[in-house]
């Protein structure tokens, strides 16, 4: 493995590691953007030119916005979950009831949110 001046690996070895981890919903995003790519160009421009365009002027763009969608979501549960608390025990609750959701349901909501929304490639509330 090349190493790159900051010891890192070389752009082409970190692009063939980025194509093996892909989600489900990022591969589909690299079949859309090679729809259009291939469109523009007039030929089919082949999923790996694709994936690498995607990788340098997409990818980080989009994952950002599904992560900050995925955190809202996740905001609104514990708001939900802190209402129900609140209501239960007839007082606010504040942060308390929040921190309670973490300790309680952070993980199993991660791990059902990765597997509810991994063939999803826009989340509820993304911007179109």
């Amino acid at each position: 493995m090349e190493a790159s001046p900051t010891g890192c690996c070389s752009g082409t070895e970190m692009y063939y590691e980025e194509v093996s981890t892909l989600s489900r919903a990022e591969r589909r995003q690299v079949e859309r953007h090679k729809y259009f790519m291939s469109q523009n160009r007039g030929m089919d421009v082949g999923f790996e030119m694709a994936a690498k365009d995607w990788f340098e002027k997409h990818s980080q763009e989009w994952r950002e916005e599904r992560h900050r969608r995925m955190l809202a979501m996740q905001r609104d549960e514990i708001a939900r979950y802190k209402w129900l608390r609140s209501e239960e025990a007839c007082r606010d609750l504040g942060s308390a009831a929040a921190l309670e959701w973490i300790r309680l349901y952070a993980a199993s909501w991660r791990e059902w949110f990765e597997k509810e929304y991994e063939d999803v490639d826009e989340l509820p509330g993304a911007r179109r």
